[in-house]
């Protein structure tokens, strides 16, 4: 009976062992079928060994079914001429590979579900750095040139390079959020005026007791000391526009961006400096009475050591704001269809030791929504 007994369980942990067996070959068949730019192992020496030129290298076997973007494009016609994109394409690397097949995205027509898999600026340079290994290689002449041409400067895609930049923020505009929509005629730099001139506080009213200065052409605010907070206002109201302000910080500080501030009430605002009560970071926006209506929760975005640049969009009661290029949300404001534009700066001895430069900001006055 005992010997019987063993025989079925030897029989079993063999059975066992060939379905476990089986199912490993399975999945590495499938793997290797569906091969992805996100594997954990490190580079092959034939892949380090490609001249500097040679950038674009595509990790998948040359049986791998080609990549096809055309399902993407229904929907972000501008992916179509961005570089990275065509670039990554012509070496069979389609959008699935790094953002995954996305199904729930794909047929969301809400455009609430995000696809698969989104990265944040911690994530941009190790997922490039999968088939990128030593991208500077072999150009260290055109790379310092680059970055001498550059560094401070907004891109084209929006961002600013500096010593800390990630790969997209030099390479492509490959940013989704940046596509407004195929009826919006493409902008000219003429669309958009100064608010900030460099030399002088020219076009600004300050309210309140904080000091605000130019220096080394750019605009400093300094908390005050003896009061709640003071701002720094447009003379000229606006309704519709699109503004884009490139800031630096020094902390302890809260600062925000007035939408439509008027004589006696500051109005929506939307975040320069994390607030600490409600955990809302820099992009948020808050209503009259810190209300919060839109939170930002991307804690990596912001470089609190650097530039960045904040963008909104305002069209009526919707607000849509942007930070460093990438899209925080939108959501509805109450308040005046019109109003200044401006920088708050909270008070209080807790904040004398902090500080807002500003280097840009620029407004574009939007067309007058058509009658309904």
């Amino acid at each position: 009976m005992i010997r019987m007994t063993e025989s079925k369980i030897e029989c079993g942990v063999l059975v066992t062992l060939v379905v476990l067996l089986g199912a490993g070959i399975a999945i590495d068949r499938e793997r290797a079928a569906r091969p992805s730019l996100l594997a954990a192992e490190p580079l092959h020496k034939a892949d380090r060994a490609v001249p500097p030129a040679a950038t674009s290298i595509s990790r998948k076997s040359p049986s791998a079914p080609k990549a096809d973007n055309g399902v993407c494009y229904v929907c972000h016609l501008d992916l179509q001429k961005e570089v990275l994109t065509t670039v990554h394409l012509a070496q069979n690397v389609g959008c699935a590979d790094c953002h995954g097949v996305s199904n729930d995205h794909m047929h969301d027509e809400m455009l609430m579900t995000k696809p698969d898999r989104l990265f944040g600026r911690l994530e941009v340079a190790p997922l490039c750095g999968k088939c990128h290994e030593d991208p500077h290689r072999g150009k260290a002449r055109e790379y310092k040139a680059f970055l001498d041409q550059w560094r401070g400067r907004d891109r084209p895609n929006g961002r600013v390079v500096g010593e800390r930049s990630i790969c997209t923020d030099c390479h492509g505009t490959h940013n989704i959020a940046k596509n407004r929509g195929a009826n919006d005629k493409a902008e000219r730099p003429s669309d958009w005026t100064p608010l900030f001139d460099g030399r002088s506080l020219a076009g600004w009213k300050p309210w309140g007791g904080a000091a605000w200065a130019v220096r080394q052409g750019r605009l400093v605010g300094t908390p005050p000391t003896d009061s709640a907070g003071a701002d720094l206002r447009t003379e000229a109201q606006y309704e519709n526009y699109r503004l884009s302000a490139t800031f630096q910080v020094v902390e302890p500080l809260r600062a925000a961006i007035l939408i439509r501030a008027d004589d006696d009430k500051r109005g929506s605002r939307v975040e320069i400096v994390d607030v600490k009560a409600p955990s809302a970071l820099t992009g948020s926006v808050f209503l009259s009475g810190d209300r919060l209506a839109l939170a930002n929760l991307k804690e990596d975005l912001f470089e609190r050591e650097g530039w960045n640049t904040l963008s909104l969009e305002v069209r009526e009661e919707r607000v849509q704001v942007w930070l460093n290029g990438e899209e925080i949300g939108a959501t509805r404001i109450a308040g005046p269809a019109k109003g200044r534009i401006g920088l708050h700066l909270e008070g209080g001895a807790a904040f004398r030791q902090g500080q807002l430069a500003v280097r840009e900001i620029l407004v574009h006055k939007l067309p007058e929504e058509p009658a309904k």
